[in-house]
C-alpha cells in the first residue's frame, strides 16, 4: 500500500519539491491533505499538479488528525516546525521536517523527545546529503584512499530568498519566524554536508556573520571556523549575494582531496596519491572523476523517506542528526556576537 502523506505548508518548497517528487512516485506515495492557512494557495497547489480527491485544508491540527494519513510533512517557516512536529508526532504520524529542524537547541529535544515517545520517524530534509554529486563524494571518501580527513572546507551560496520566493523574501527576513538568515537557511545546508562527508563532529567555532548587501535585519553572508572534536578543523561560507548558485566542498585527507561543485566546476573529483603516502610533494597523482548518479537531492530525499516509512527503517537523517547542525548554527551566531570562539551546546 502507499504511503498516505499530508503536506502542511503550501509555499516554494511544497511547488518545487514536495508535491511533485511524491506525484513521480505515485506507485509507492500518495498526497491525502494540502494545508495552508491560505486556501487559495492549497487549492491552486492540487490544481497545478493534478492532485485528484486530495482533501483541502487550513487547519494543519485536523490534518494531523486524520486516519487516513500515514506521514506529514512539515513545510512551513522555521518557528513552526516544533508545534506541528510535536503535534503530529503525538497523533503517531511520521514526520518530514523542512531544514533547519528548529530555531532553538531546546524546541529541537522536544521535538526529538515526542516522536521518541511515540515511535515514529522524524527526518530533517537535508537535501545536500542525497545530491548524487555529494553522495558520489560520501561513497568514495568512505573508501578510506585519501587516508585520515584533516580539513573540510564548503561554501553556499545563491542570490538570496527573495530569488527563490519570486520577489518576495516574505518571512526568511524575520528573526522572529526564521531565526536568522543566510546563515540559518542555507550555512546549515553546507554544515551538515560537511559533517557527513568528513564524518566529524564540531567542538567549537569562530564566526563572523553580517548583512552586506540586502535591505534586511538578518544576516546575508557569514563565515565560520570549526574545531573538531578529534583536533583537526574546517570553515564554510553561507552566502544570500552569490550569482550563480554554487555549492561547493573541499576534503582534504593525508593522501589527497575530494572536490565537488554544483552550479559550477567539476561536479566531483578526487585527487589522491598513487605512490607512498602522499607526503612526497614530487608525488604522483591521479584525478579521477567519480560516477555520478541520475536524480536531485529533493527527489532522492524524498523517496527516501516514503521508502523508510513503507520499510518501517529508520532515517539516517535523524532528529538527532537534524539538532547536532542546529546546534553549530547557533553556536556560530553567537560566537559573530560576542567575537571569541564558542563551544558548541549539543
Amino acid at each position: 500500500m502507499a504511503v498516505r502523506v499530508g503536506i502542511i505548508g503550501c509555499g516554494k518548497i511544497t511547488e518545487r519539491a514536495s508535491v511533485p517528487n511524491l506525484v513521480n512516485y505515485k506507485e509507492k506515495a500518495e498526497i491525502k491533505a494540502l494545508c495552508d492557512i491560505v486556501e487559495d494557495k492549497a487549492v491552486a497547489m492540487a490544481e497545478k499538479f493534478g492532485c485528484k480527491g486530495v482533501n483541502i485544508e487550513t487547519d494543519w491540527k485536523r490534518v494531523v488528525k486524520r486516519k487516513d494519513i500515514d506521514a506529514i510533512f512539515v513545510n512551513t517557516p522555521n518557528y513552526l516546525h516544533e508545534e506541528m512536529a510535536i503535534g503530529a508526532a503525538k497523533k503517531r504520524k511520521h514526520i518530514l521536517v523542512e531544514k533547519p529542524i528548529t530555531i532553538s537547541n531546546k524546541a529541537a529535544r522536544k521535538m526529538i523527545k515526542a516522536a521518541d515517545k511515540t515511535g515514529v520517524f522524524l527526518m530533517i530534509e537535508q537535501t545536500q546529503r542525497f545530491d548524487p554529486v555529494h553522495q558520489a563524494a560520501k561513497k568514495f571518501i568512505d573508501t578510506g584512499k585519501l587516508g585520515k580527513i584533516n580539513m573540510v572546507k564548503g561554501r553556499i551560496g545563491h542570490a538570496g530568498p527573495e530569488y527563490w520566493a519570486g520577489g518576495n523574501e516574505g518571512w526568511f527576513s524575520d528573526k522572529k519566524l526564521s531565526g536568522g538568515g543566510a546563515m540559518i537557511d542555507i550555512g546549515i545546508h553546507i554544515l551538515d554536508l560537511l559533517r557527513w562527508l568528513g564524518g566529524k563532529e564540531v567542538a567549537e567555532v569562530c564566526a563572523n556573520i553580517k548583512t552586506l548587501e540586502k535591505p534586511f535585519s538578518v544576516d546575508d553572508n557569514g563565515s565560520v571556523l570549526m574545531r573538531f572534536t578529534d583536533g583537526t578543523f574546517g570553515q564554510f561560507e553561507a552566502s544570500w549575494t552569490t550569482r550563480p548558485y554554487e555549492v561547493m566542498t573541499w576534503i582534504y585527507g593525508e593522501r589527497g582531496k575530494v572536490h565537488t561543485a554544483i552550479g559550477t566546476e567539476i561536479p566531483a573529483v578526487a585527487r589522491i596519491a598513487t605512490t607512498g603516502e602522499g607526503k612526497d610533494p614530487n608525488c604522483v597523482l591521479e584525478d579521477i572523476n567519480l560516477e555520478i548518479g541520475p536524480g536531485s537531492g529533493w527527489e532522492s530525499a524524498i523517496h527516501y523517506f516514503i521508502d523508510c516509512v513503507a520499510k518501517k527503517e529508520k532515517p539516517f537523517i535523524t532528529g538527532e542528526e537534524g539538532a547536532k547542525s542546529m546546534a553549530v548554527i547557533l553556536a556560530a551566531y553567537e560566537s559573530a556576537e560576542k567575537g571569541k570562539w564558542v563551544r558548541v551546546k549539543y
